[in-house]
């Protein structure tokens, strides 16, 4: 018999579920820079968007669990099993190896809609003879649900125009097709000159961006239903291989240059979260729990 090659001995590859251009994006290249230099490998990543997530984790749980193939991604993965009855994978196909970062949602809106709070915008939404809109990166995203959660907690009327990712949504703003949209933190403040950022979703205001307020401050709570974002691997993935992934991958989002360009892109930190299987099995809970209370399907 072959004697198995020591981990790791040839290039690895990190699934992202969007396209190319949106901050997580971004962000997992810049993970995956520095997980190359500290293993001595290639690390490239791959974009597989579409169907809230649920390709790229479909393609990670089912691939051989060697070590090679990591999943980037975000609370759609927690949230595609409440929201389908059929989802093509088990929360059970995949590892929790460690998180990225929190994610909480922007409300923004173009500069030419007219408003500039948030009440003034569910106002406007009452008042309208049609229902105004809002991008969102995908059905059954985090934007999504947010969205309804704020339609249901306001009785206004929105009509979601999904997205196959955030940059594609954050086009949609700026070029008009939309009257308000969904994203990350990171990614509405790079469109200050043409769009407002009206409320955040997170209990508290982000330290890098304060001057946004959150959806409570604003007067219509939506749960502080923060996002967050993390890295997976297939569950039979050896136990060795996975601790050294979760100790490289902890170690490098915690680098001051890497932490920076986190909170620069709209992410907060989550190194207190010592535990991330469990705070992922509490997500899976407490996004079933507002699936279901709110009665959201896709």
């Amino acid at each position: 018999m072959l004697a198995q090659s020591p981990w790791p001995s040839r290039l690895l590859k990190i699934v992202v579920p969007l396209p190319p251009g949106g901050v997580m994006d971004g962000l997992t290249r810049v993970v995956a820079d520095r997980l190359a230099q500290r293993l001595g490998q290639s690390v490239i990543v791959e974009n597989k968007p579409g169907a809230n997530g649920m390709i790229a984790a479909s393609a990670v749980a089912g691939a051989d669990p060697d070590g090679y193939t990591i999943l980037s991604t975000m609370s759609s993965i927690v949230q595609n099993v409440s929201l389908h009855k059929s989802p093509s994978y088990k929360m059970s196909d995949l590892l929790p190896l460690a998180p990225l970062g929190r994610l909480p949602i922007a409300f923004i809106v173009p500069k030419t809609l007219g408003v500039t709070t948030l009440r003034e915008f569910v106002e406007k939404a009452r008042s309208s003879s049609k229902p105004l809109s809002y991008g969102t990166y995908g059905l059954g995203s985090s934007a999504h649900i947010i969205g309804e959660v704020l339609m249901k907690n306001t009785g206004i009327k929105l009509l979601q125009v999904p997205y196959r990712g955030e940059a594609p949504a954050l086009t949609a703003i700026l070029a008009g097709e939309v009257d308000s949209a969904f994203v990350s933190v990171g990614g509405a403040v790079t469109q200050r000159e043409n769009a407002l950022p009206l409320a955040i979703a997170n209990p508290a205001r982000m330290k890098r961006y304060a001057d946004i307020p959150t959806f409570d401050e604003a007067g219509f709570p939506v749960l502080g239903l923060t996002g967050f974002s993390g890295f997976f691997a297939p569950a039979a993935v050896p136990r060795p291989v996975a601790d050294r992934l979760t100790r490289e991958l902890r170690e490098i989002v915690a680098l001051p240059d890497v932490n920076s360009k986190l909170l620069d892109l709209g992410f907060e930190d989550m190194s207190d979260i010592a535990d991330f299987a469990g705070f992922v099995d509490d997500e899976v809970k407490r996004w079933a729990s507002v699936i279901h209370e709110f009665n959201i399907s896709i």
